[in-house]
């Protein structure tokens, strides 16, 4: 398959990093959400593209991951949503064809934000594992004073 037809998600994780996980917490769930899915409404009013292009290009195939791996956190009892390092660059994506296309500044602004708040995230990332084929992350461990 051509490389510009390829699904992203198709593309094998930087080496070393295919497990590397971290939690999205609620607020910053929703926001992705509401990230991705205005980058996926401008893109199909603005963009003359085929529909694999156009969730590529938004970032919308992220969300039935994140919506698995979140009711499994939610039935878990987990802090919040395991997210994959190298899924950033499908929030990357939206946020680049908001920008682009002209989107609603509000929104271009959360992603900004939200981007900022993921690479903070990357750097304290974990390893996450596969349970029932779903991305979980082991509990963190509790923070204790030295002393």
């Amino acid at each position: 398959m051509p490389w510009w037809r390829r699904r992203r998600g198709s593309a094998p994780a930087p080496h070393g990093q295919h497990d590397l996980a971290f939690a999205l917490t609620p607020t910053e769930f929703r926001t992705l959400i509401r990230v991705i899915r205005h980058a996926r409404e401008l893109l199909e009013t603005e963009a003359d593209t085929d529909p694999e292009t156009l969730r590529n290009a938004s970032g919308a195939e992220l969300l039935p991951l994140l919506r698995s791996r979140a009711r499994a956190a939610l039935a878990s009892g987990a802090d919040g949503v395991p997210m994959l390092v190298y899924e950033i660059r499908h929030v990357e994506a939206a946020v680049v064809n908001l920008a682009s296309y002209g989107g609603h500044e509000t929104v271009l602004c959360e992603g900004h934000a939200l981007l900022d708040r993921l690479a903070a995230h990357a750097r304290q990332a974990r390893r996450g594992r596969s349970v029932d084929g779903v991305l979980t992350l082991p509990p963190s461990s509790p923070q204790t004073p030295c002393g």
